[in-house]
């Protein structure tokens, strides 16, 4: 017949049960407010002087770097172009 598994009709069972947890025992909001965030906040705003002003120097760059290329990829930007070198 070969093996029992259970819930087949074979299968002795004897009990049942069943776990759960009170809803007064649970803690819904527990860990919104993590002191680990508020350190994580701190240290960052510590490092903000060293990190923000490269990032903002380097994202100005790419700004203008893609109104740039769009200017010459226009008709103004390879009129200018070709007078610039000359053609």
């Amino acid at each position: 017949m070969g093996h029992i598994w259970w819930g087949s009709p074979m299968s002795r069972q004897v009990g049942f049960y069943e776990y759960g947890v009170s809803p007064y025992h649970l803690k819904p909001l527990k860990g919104v407010i993590n002191p680990g965030a508020t350190l994580f906040l701190k240290r960052t705003g510590k490092q903000l002087l060293y990190i923000a002003p490269p990032v903002a120097f380097f994202y100005s760059i790419a700004v203008w770097a893609d109104n740039k290329y769009e200017y010459n990829c226009r008709k103004a930007g390879i009129k200018a172009a070709a007078e610039a070198s000359g053609h």
